[in-house]
């Protein structure tokens, strides 16, 4: 018998649900029994039977349940139906009793049932059966597979064969499902999530997700128990049915995992990904057994890190074996107080509580309250003292570990609660000697809890690839002549003051906000725009050097484009003494909102966002694909703005940076962790402990019978007055005051430090007045500022620009952070990973371009010697990096002769059947074919019904050029094989 849907991978997965997951396999005729009509989603008998088990009742008592359940006519509400059961109020008592439909009690696990199946003594009912055929408001269906939980139908799975044509696959079955959704819409009321597979890839989403929506689980733990013999090693398909479809893992799906998101216009139905369920489950489960008060999970940007602080918190609060905890979610910033509290209540949180003051921070840490409490960590900043609750039942989840893990504050957080669990979420997590967030939030000897790389997050399409792109300025700057000049300038100011001048008036922003360069900058910008982002709808953000730049690159935008299609974001400064044209741009919460509210919406014109310190970090709109950066970002917060192009969106391939200032040396550094370091972490805490104070002793003995608790100007002066005259005692104090300093950023946040805040916050505010009186050579910044305007009028006279170059190469960032990393791999795994990426790089081209093919048979002949003992591991090493090369150079091709992506792969085909590829007609036939099919396509036209009178036309417009107007412009062998391959590009790259 042949291979096919039903036998090869529907009866499969039935098999495996049934042996391996302990189901009941109903069949079909049998299952079609239990319902009086076809058009029954609940099925009444299975149904009555799990009310009577689970709650104790008469038929009577559970059809008048059934009846209630029946009345329900929403996804949501059956989610909740599940979760907390119906009420039912009593006519002749007047009480109200509540029936549960799932046996909650029953998810611990029997102590001798094996780990991930629930005891055999579950009131549970799970059931599977096939070919289930339903009769829908439109149209009528048969489900391949259906799981159904105490007569509820909760899983619809289906299947296509891995042996049929090239064209159909598991995304076939998505849009069945899609299908079945609409027309059959009644069975997907109470369904919790569907699951579609060819038996080689398997996929699940959540109720009514859009396709690009359903995600793989890849599930790195083993199988919780012995396997039959046969399924040792588990492929993609038992793994996901093992990982969503054991008895105790769905149930926990559906207590725990499942959200419902408030959003402005809609609702969207949300399940998690297996990151974020095995990040929530290791922190409950640390919490649970208790000995281990940390842990860091660190998740790249853009995976869903709110929503795993919300699956973990809701899962602290419920979850039986715990104590209804108190749950602390602190972020660092006020907007993102606003963000995650709406999240939370957005996705249906209970008890969700936001703290509005210092004053209500110390009732919510000291009383009895419970509840999840969000709050901005700065209001630890001036918390009472006595402010503490010792209880071990209090568990604090830090959004952002690596910023909110530092300074008074945080000791202060540390200190009222010293107990409690502390679990810090970053997607960027600092690793210096002062701030370490692995220090900061792991414990001894672990470098993090959970880890969810850039790569996985991309392989996983939980984010996008970011490329990068370098469209640096060229200009010539005559320091000769500007030395000789500054000179002049400041003649009447000292050297110090000169020092100060140069570096607050320097060079760098003199060039940056050139008039000439910005020009260009933003012209080449709009360009780049119109023709690579602008037709496939996308938006675009750009990151200018400060406020006053950004001020002018608006007005310089205005000069090109309509003035809806941008806005500014930043913050307001001085009123007093900005300009009318900086503070015209100032914005309130409000306008904010709206403005971002705009950019978020693909109707609304507005195209750009204009900013310099704001929307960098936090700020989610999958709709932008393109940052333009030309600011200085270092470490993790260039990390974290480019990450703001990496979201998920419909027709979005990837994210952009487009870098005018060049950050490539920041971005390569930022690249450059390892994860699997544990040494930069380990430093010996409690000699450093012994430091601070023996320096703190040493400084404070410079201050004989000073009152450290006098905050007046007599006292003040009294303590500079000790440093007058006495050069030995100034330079001790700085020395010592530094190294104070430096002890007291390794330290914190640890509450060791709080018996110490007083007196070194007193310490620190006197080496304010100690460096001014003392250390500043008497600057007045002020007197300085009259000379700045001079010095950059002075530096842009003496600029030569010379426009801006653009033929640098298209870099994906994970492949930069990947290759960052392989000089620090041994032989074997350096060679592995060269050829993953060649593999990755290759398989991306080796449809549209033929050389790319040729570089798929070299990487193929390199690894076969290898294998062959032809070559030896320092060789094959060699080559790859040879052949990597030469990759980047034919991806080099396409800038080099100024074309986009379209008239590109157009070109290359053209190389095998146009007799002179660098004939200018050549070039002039692609860039035709792409400028008219530009005007009757747009980006859904594969998806639209006219799909096939679409490839007529396309076809029709290529043949009347090649055929008409370019005949005898360009030699063309075989033009009907050349007719074809051009079609075929059409389809992959149009």
């Amino acid at each position: 018998m042949k291979f096919n849907e039903q036998y090869t991978v529907e009866n499969h997965v039935i098999k495996y649900i049934s042996e391996s997951l302990g189901y009941e396999y109903i069949k079909p005729e049998e299952f079609s029994k239990l319902r009086e009509f076809e058009n029954e989603y609940i099925v009444t008998p299975l149904l009555l039977e799990a009310l009577k088990r689970i709650n104790g009742v008469e038929d009577e008592e559970a059809f008048n349940v059934i009846r209630e359940i029946k009345k329900i006519d929403t996804n949501e509400g059956f989610l909740n139906l599940y979760r907390n059961g119906v009420d039912i109020v009593d006519l002749a008592t007047q009480r109200t009793k509540n029936y549960r439909v799932i046996d909650w009690s029953e998810t611990d696990r029997d102590s001798s049932s094996p780990r991930g199946s629930l005891g055999m003594t579950s009131k549970n009912q799970f059931v599977v059966t096939n070919q289930f055929y339903f009769e829908g408001s439109s149209e009528n269906i048969r489900p391949d597979i259906m799981i159904f939980l105490n007569g509820l139908p909760l899983v619809d799975i289906e299947a296509k064969s891995p042996t049929a044509s090239s064209s159909v696959n598991f995304e076939n079955a998505i849009d069945q499902i899609k299908r079945y959704e609409r027309v059959a819409w009644k069975l997907f009321i109470p369904n919790c999530f569907n699951i579609v597979t060819d038996g080689l890839k398997t996929k699940y989403g959540p109720t009514y997700a859009a396709k690009q929506y359903f995600a793989q689980w890849r599930d790195s733990e083993p199988s919780p128990r012995p396997l039959p013999r046969g399924e040792e090693d588990e492929d993609e398909l038992e793994m996901t049915l093992r990982a969503l479809l054991s008895k105790e893992r769905l149930l926990d799906i559906i207590q725990n995992f499942i959200v419902f998101e408030k959003q402005k216009e809609k609702t969207i139905k949300e399940m998690c990904r297996y990151q974020q369920m095995r990040a929530t489950n290791k922190i409950v489960e640390r919490v649970q057994e208790g000995n281990k008060k940390r842990g860091l999970i660190w998740h790249t940007q853009g995976s869903g890190k709110s929503l795993t602080m919300f699956f973990t918190a809701w899962k602290l609060r419920f979850a039986p074996e715990l104590k209804n905890p108190k749950v602390f979610v602190l972020v660092d910033r006020t907007d993102l107080d606003d963000q995650i509290f709406n999240t939370f209540i957005n996705c249906g949180g209970q008890n969700v509580v936001s703290v509005e003051s210092k004053r209500d921070l110390a009732k919510k840490i000291t009383n009895e309250e419970r509840g999840i409490f969000i709050s901005t960590v700065q209001k630890f900043n001036d918390l009472p003292e006595g402010v503490q609750n010792d209880s071990e039942n209090i568990v604090v989840l830090c959004d952002e570990g690596h910023r909110s893990n530092e300074g008074f504050a945080s000791i202060n957080l540390r200190a009222s609660m010293k107990n409690a669990f502390f679990f810090g979420f970053t997607g960027t997590p600092i690793d210096k000697l002062t701030l370490n967030t692995h220090r900061n939030f792991g414990i001894d000897g672990e470098r993090y809890l959970d880890y969810y790389s850039i790569q996985q997050a991309i392989d996983d399409g939980a984010t996008l690839p970011v490329t990068y792109e370098a469209r640096l300025s060229k200009f010539f700057i005559d320091e000769e002549k500007i030395e000789k000049q500054f000179e002049e300038i400041t003649v009447d100011l000292t050297p110090t003051q000169k020092d100060l001048l140069a570096k607050k008036y320097g060079k760098k922003a003199a060039v940056i906000k050139l008039e000439k360069r910005m020009r260009a900058v933003i012209q080449d910008m709009v360009e780049h725009y119109k023709l690579y982002v602008l037709p496939n709808g996308f938006k675009a953000q750009i990151v200018c050097y400060d406020r006053e730049a950004t001020a002018f690159y608006k007005k310089l935008l205005d000069e090109l484009t309509p003035k809806e299609w941008s806005a500014v974001v930043y913050s307001p400064g001085d009123r007093n003494s900005d300009s009318d044209d900086l503070r015209v741009y100032d914005t309130n919460k409000r306008q904010r909102e709206r403005i971002i509210d705009e950019f978020k919406n693909p109707e609304n014109p507005l195209k750009f966002l204009l900013v310099c310190d704001m929307l960098l970090t936090g700020f989610d709109a999958p709709i932008e694909q393109v940052m333009y950066l030309d600011k200085p970002l270092r470490d993790h917060n260039l990390l974290q703005a480019i990450a703001r192009t990496n979201r998920v969106y419909p027709n979005k391939g990837c994210g952009k940076i487009i870098d005018y200032y060049g950050i490539t040396k920041n971005l390569e550094k930022s690249l450059d962790f390892d994860e699997s370091v544990v040494d930069t972490a380990m430093i010996n805490i409690d000699a450093i402990k012994e430091k601070f104070t023996q320096t703190l002793d040493e400084v404070l003995r410079l201050f004989p019978g000073v009152n450290t608790e006098d905050p007046g100007m007599p006292n003040l002066r009294y303590c500079l007055k000790i440093f007058a005259d006495n050069e030995d005692k100034q330079s001790f104090f700085s020395d010592r005051y530094n190294k104070l300093k430096l002890y007291f950023e390794i330290l914190s946040p640890d509450p060791f430090l709080k018996a110490y805040l007083r007196k070194f916050e007193w310490v620190t505010s006197f080496w304010l007045a100690f460096s001014k009186e003392y250390l500043s050579d008497g600057v007045d910044m002020h007197e300085l500022a009259q000379y700045g305007q001079k010095l950059k009028d002075l530096i842009q006279a003496k600029i030569d620009y010379e426009g801006i170059t653009k033929n640098f190469r298209e870099l994906k960032i994970n492949d930069m952070y990947a290759l960052e990393r392989l000089e620090k791999m041994a032989g074997e795994e350096k060679a592995a990973n060269l050829e993953k990426i060649l593999k990755r790089e290759i398989s991306v081209n080796v449809d549209t371009d033929p050389v790319f093919k040729k570089f798929s048979e070299r990487l193929s002949a390199i690894k076969k010697e290898f294998e062959q003992n032809q070559i030896d591991l320092a060789e094959r090493i060699k080559r790859y990096y040879a052949l990597l090369e030469d990759v980047k150079k034919r991806g080099n091709e396409a800038q080099d002769l100024g074309m986009n992506l379209k008239e590109y792969g157009l070109y290359v085909v053209s190389e095998e059947f146009v007799a002179d590829i660098k004939d200018p007609a050549c070039v002039s036939f692609v860039r035709e074919v792409v400028l008219r099919l530009n005007n009757i396509i747009d980006n859904g036209w594969q998806e639209s019904s006219k799909r096939e009178e679409f490839l007529k036309d396309i076809k029709r417009i290529i043949q009347g050029l090649l055929w008409k107007e370019y005949k005898e412009k360009m030699k063309v062998n075989d033009p009907h094989k050349y007719l074809n391959r051009l079609v075929d590009i059409v389809i992959k790259k149009f």
